[in-house]
């Protein structure tokens, strides 16, 4: 009977286990299927954007060649990883995007693993002044990015006056 009785104490836990789990999977696949709702409808969706007049707290960092910059009116920042697929999908467009804007007004914020990391480096630097830090580093912190790829474009005090996680996207 003891036997019985500890089998049956099992199967519940085991069970009530199970349930939890299950109710945790269900509100996740909801989330999803609410961004992917927005996604087939053509919205916009919030990783990777980051909302039009948000203020950006002013920074300095040093690039990879050496020089100390800042973000001012009609910089563009671009935030791209390694570890990134979509990051990699939507650098070609970026950089086509930079190009004509010339360095001196575009930022990217890179970081991940080497040797993808230099790659990544030198194919932004030949449109940009690129920054190298940690994943969730200063600069990332003071802009807010909350995903990436993020791209923006500053207005003369610091917002956000454009953003998407696509070139293609931006609007200014």
């Amino acid at each position: 009977m003891v036997i019985l009785t500890i089998a049956v104490v099992l199967v519940g836990a085991v069970v009530l286990l199970d349930l939890v789990v299950t109710l945790g999977l269900v509100k996740r696949l909801r989330s999803h299927a609410e961004l992917l709702n927005k996604l087939a409808k053509g919205q916009p969706m919030d990783a990777g954007a980051l909302p039009v007049g948000t203020p950006i707290a002013p920074f300095t960092a040093t690039t990879t060649d050496g020089l100390e910059v800042s973000p001012s009116g009609g910089t563009v920042l671009g935030f791209f990883s390694t570890r990134c697929d979509t990051c990699a999908e939507s650098l070609p467009g970026f950089l086509t995007y930079a190009e004509p804007l010339g360095r001196e007004r575009v930022l990217a914020i890179a970081h991940g693993d080497e040797p993808a990391l230099a790659e990544l480096v030198e194919r932004l630097s030949k449109v940009a002044q690129v920054v190298i830090e940690e994943e969730d580093g200063a600069i990332t912190r003071a802009v807010g990015v909350r995903g990436l790829p993020t791209i923006a474009v500053l207005d003369d005090n610091l917002r956000v006056v454009s953003s998407g996680f696509q070139a293609g996207q931006l609007t200014a």
